[in-house]
């Protein structure tokens, strides 16, 4: 089934590089998908809470998505939300696109037993549980006893054989515990074949500057993480350390865009756009515009000396 996925995206990705040379722009090689802002829970900070109202994308828009998308030679799409799956039949929309990659990034307390199940099925789908950490800085952010329910889903899909990986917020509050390498290499990476380490960046309707790293903070905690990388049999990335797996996001829409619950294309979900609408005009149009815009991060906190953010370097 891992060679039958690599022969379909390969193919994919063939024809991506082949059109790239016919068009007057790029086309972007990942799609960052927030399916819905809904959650089940309230994490302090969360990027998805700028939203006044629930928001889900239309299921028949996300089906053009990716019917569009693979047309122009996409296979890779990051899922994420509020919590990706509270999206009703996700799964079941998702098994009808075998030939595409999707990262499920999830806080981890929905993969039930029967869930889990069903993934083992749909190699194609890797879950990226999120977490803080350990237990205490967890469940500060995430609500008591999600840690619990989190190393419960880990479990589960270990002891199901899933390539599965786990996403950290790092921040001021445990960017020390981290770097303790003994209780991380004793602890984590549960298991995980993926791990994904993301500096925090002041959003959401209740932001905290006070939890960006300092830039002695990040210096020491990318020395770490490269150390980190060579002893791990783990892939480990890091943002904004390795924002050029990305293409960085200096010149928007070129290596990644993403698309909000109500449609809208946007370079960054950190930056909130109303401008092109894949539900309205074609993701071709969509895209193109989007680039010619040449829309460059301008994010409200990008002036401070210690902002995260991949463009600000």
């Amino acid at each position: 089934m891992a060679w039958n996925l690599f022969r379909k995206v390969r193919k994919k990705y063939k024809f991506n590089t082949q059109l790239q040379g016919h068009l007057e722009y790029p086309i972007p090689h990942s799609f960052v998908l927030s399916l819905t802002s809904d959650c089940n829970l309230t994490c302090d900070h969360c990027y998805a809470r700028v939203y006044n109202e629930i928001e889900v994308l239309p299921r028949k828009v996300l089906e053009v998505i990716l019917k569009q998308a693979s047309s122009l030679g996409c296979f890779f799409f990051v899922l994420t939300g509020g919590e990706p799956m509270l999206y009703p039949d996700l799964l079941d929309i998702l098994s009808h696109h075998s030939d595409s990659l999707f990262i499920l990034i999830t806080n981890g307390t929905m993969l039930t037993d029967d869930v889990v199940k069903k993934l083992s099925r749909l190699p194609h789908i890797i879950p990226v549980v999120s977490l803080e950490g350990g237990l205490e800085d967890t469940d500060k952010r995430r609500g008591v006893g999600t840690y619990n329910r989190v190393i419960s889903a880990f479990e589960s899909l270990q002891k199901n054989k899933i390539l599965y990986g786990f996403s950290i917020t790092v921040t001021s509050d445990n960017v020390e515990q981290l770097q303790k390498e003994d209780v991380f290499c004793e602890k984590y990476p549960y298991g995980a074949r993926l791990g994904c380490f993301i500096e925090y960046i002041p959003t959401g309707r209740t932001p905290n500057v006070r939890l960006c790293l300092s830039p002695a903070q990040r210096n020491s905690f990318r020395q770490w993480f490269l150390k980190l990388k060579e002893r791990t049999n783990t892939y480990l990335i890091h943002f904004p350390g390795d924002e050029e797996l990305m293409d960085s996001c200096r010149e928007a829409g070129k290596g990644f865009v993403h698309i909000n619950p109500a449609g809208y294309i946007e370079s960054c979900a950190l930056l909130p756009s109303s401008k092109y609408n894949v539900a309205e005009t074609s993701l071709e149009v969509c895209l193109k515009n989007s680039y010619l815009d040449s829309q460059q991060c301008s994010h409200a906190y990008e002036a401070l000396e210690n902002h995260p953010c991949m463009s600000h370097r």
